[in-house]
C-alpha cells in the first residue's frame, strides 16, 4: 500500500474579544484547511494542493532513480517550494555537517574535483553557490555550429576553461506546471508540458542522480512522475499581516492556483485581446484601501491596512506603466523601442504571472555587472560581426545562437515568498532587491510606499 501523507494544517489568528467578529464570520482564519507540506516563509505560510488531497511519497519524484541517494524532491523539496533555496541549503549543511545527498561534488559546490575530506573543506566548496544561493552546477560545451565562441573564461574556481566551463542555475519549481507555457529557464518547444514534464524524470535522474544512461527511467515511472506534477500547485495562504489570503472574497492560496484555467497562448502581448489587468486575486480587498476605519480595533485596523497594501501592490503590477526598452526577445519581436507597458505585460499569464507562449527575453541578469563574484563570467565573441559580450550565463545562448544568448522564460510568480534568492543565479536575495533591479534597470518611478506595496503583493502570490 503506498504511504501517504495528509498534513491537516490548522491557522488561527488571536484576536481580543472585542475584535473577533468580522474574523470569525467571514475569514474563517480558525479553520482546517486541507494544507500539504505547509511552508512558513518571510511573509506568512504557503502551501501545495494536490487534486489526490495527498501527497503520495511512493512517487517516483520521491524514490531514488539513480545510483546515488538522491532524488528528484532533494533539490525540489516540498518544504522549499519545491525548489532548492539557499536557506534551506544552508539547514541541511548545518544538519548534516555537509554530507547530505544534496551535497555531491558532481552537481553541487565551486567545482567537481573540490576537496570534500573535512566539514571546513565541504563548507568552503558549496558556501558560495549552493549555501549562498541556491544554485546547482552545470559543465556546458558549445555546439559546433555556434554563431559565437568563448574568447576567455574568468572562473574564482579556476576549473572553466573556454572549451569547457561551469554555468550556475537555481533550480526551476516543479508545481504548478500544469499552468505554464515552458518549463525550465531555458527550455525550447516541447511537443506538450506533459512530455517535457516526463522527460525531466530521464534527463535529472542522468545527471543529478546519476543514472546509467543505458538504462533510463522506464516509461511507466517518468509518466507517473509527470502526472503527480500536473497534479501539484502551490501558493502562499496565509500573510503575516492580511491573514488568510482566501478571506473576505479574496483568491489566495493553492486550490485557486488549481482552479484557475489556462490554455497556451492565454492573453499573449501579440493578441488583439490582450489585458494587462492580468491579476485580479484581491480585487475585493478594495475596500479596505477606500475604508481608512479598516475595523474597531487595533488588530483589525492592522489587518485591513495590510490587505490595503496587497491590493495596492497588483493594482501597481498590473497598471503602473513605464518604459520597457533594450530588452531583446520582447522590444525586438513587438518591433518598438520602448514599449509603454507595466509588469503584467510580461508577465501576462492571468492569475499566474507566466508568459502565455515560449518566449525568451533577456532583462540583464546576466550581464557581468548583476553577476556574483563567485560565478565564471565568460567573454563571447559573435563569429560574423565581432561584437563581443561578458555574461555569466549563456541562458538560452547554450544554443549557439548570438541572438539567444542571456535569454530566459519568463517565470511564473505563484508561491514567490517560498523561493528566495531570485533570478536564474539568485542574485536578488528578497523580493525588494527584485524590484529595486527593476526600477532601475527600467526607471519605474517607483515611489518607497508603491515598492512596499508591490512588494507586499508579490509575497501574497
Amino acid at each position: 500500500m503506498s504511504r501517504m501523507l495528509n498534513v491537516t494544517s490548522i491557522f488561527v489568528l488571536a484576536m481580543s474579544a472585542a475584535c473577533g467578529v468580522e474574523t470569525a464570520a467571514n475569514d474563517s482564519v480558525a479553520q482546517t484547511s486541507a494544507a500539504l507540506e505547509a511552508n512558513r516563509n518571510p511573509f506568512g505560510i504557503a502551501e501545495s494542493f494536490h487534486t489526490t488531497g495527498a501527497i503520495d511519497f511512493t512517487n517516483p519524484m520521491f524514490i531514488p532513480l539513480g545510483t546515488n541517494e538522491r532524488t528528484c524532491a532533494t533539490c525540489h523539496a516540498p518544504d522549499m517550494g519545491w525548489t532548492m533555496t539557499a536557506t534551506g541549503a544552508a539547514r541541511l549543511f548545518r544538519q548534516s555537517d555537509g554530507l547530505a545527498p544534496v551535497f555531491l561534488p558532481h552537481d553541487e559546490g565551486s567545482r567537481p574535483d573540490a576537496d570534500l575530506s573535512t566539514e571546513a573543506s565541504r563548507r568552503a566548496a558549496f558556501a558560495p553557490t549552493l549555501l549562498g544561493l541556491g544554485l546547482t552546477r552545470f559543465t556546458r560545451t558549445l555546439p559546433a555550429t555556434s554563431e559565437f565562441t568563448v574568447l576567455a573564461v574568468e572562473d574564482p574556481s579556476g576549473f572553466s576553461t573556454p572549451a569547457r566551463f561551469l554555468n550556475f542555475r537555481r533550480p526551476t519549481a516543479t508545481a504548478n506546471e500544469a499552468r505554464t507555457s515552458s518549463i525550465l529557464w531555458t527550455a525550447g518547444a516541447q511537443p506538450s508540458i506533459g512530455a517535457a514534464v516526463a522527460g525531466l524524470f530521464v534527463g535529472a535522474a542522468t545527471l543529478h542522480l546519476q543514472r546509467d544512461p543505458a538504462s533510463p527511467t522506464p516509461v511507466e515511472q517518468q509518466n507517473a512522475g509527470r502526472d503527480f506534477l500536473l497534479d501539484l500547485f502551490f501558493a502562499q495562504i496565509v500573510d503575516n499581516r492580511a491573514g488568510r489570503l482566501d478571506a473576505a472574497g479574496a483568491k489566495g492560496g493553492p486550490e485557486n492556483v488549481f482552479l484557475q484555467p489556462f490554455t497556451l497562448g492565454v492573453n499573449d502581448i501579440l493578441s488583439p485581446s490582450f489585458t494587462r489587468k492580468v491579476f485580479d486575486l484581491y480585487d475585493a480587498w478594495a475596500v479596505f484601501d477606500q475604508d481608512n476605519g479598516h475595523g474597531d480595533c487595533r488588530d483589525d485596523r492592522a489587518r485591513g491596512a495590510a490587505r490595503a497594501a496587497i491590493y495596492r501592490g497588483q493594482e501597481i503590477f498590473n497598471n503602473h506603466e513605464f518604459d520597457i526598452t533594450g530588452v531583446p526577445g520582447f522590444n525586438d519581436v513587438l518591433g518598438r523601442d520602448p514599449v509603454r507597458g507595466t509588469c503584467s505585460t510580461c508577465h501576462n499569464v492571468p492569475n499566474i504571472g507566466g508568459h502565455a507562449v515560449i518566449r525568451m527575453i533577456d532583462t540583464g541578469t546576466a550581464n557581468e555587472p548583476s553577476c556574483d563574484p563567485a560565478l565564471p563570467i565568460l567573454t563571447l565573441q559573435n563569429k560574423l560581426t565581432l561584437e563581443t559580450r561578458r555574461v555569466c550565463d549563456l541562458g538560452r545562448g547554450g544554443n549557439g545562437v548570438w541572438a539567444d544568448v542571456a535569454k530566459f522564460r519568463v517565470p511564473p510568480l505563484r508561491g514567490l515568498a517560498a523561493r528566495a534568492p531570485y533570478f536564474h543565479d539568485g542574485q536578488a536575495r528578497d523580493l525588494a532587491a527584485v524590484i529595486t533591479y527593476y526600477q532601475r534597470r527600467f526607471d519605474m518611478g517607483l515611489s518607497h510606499r508603491q515598492r512596499d506595496d508591490l512588494e507586499a503583493f508579490l509575497g501574497a502570490l
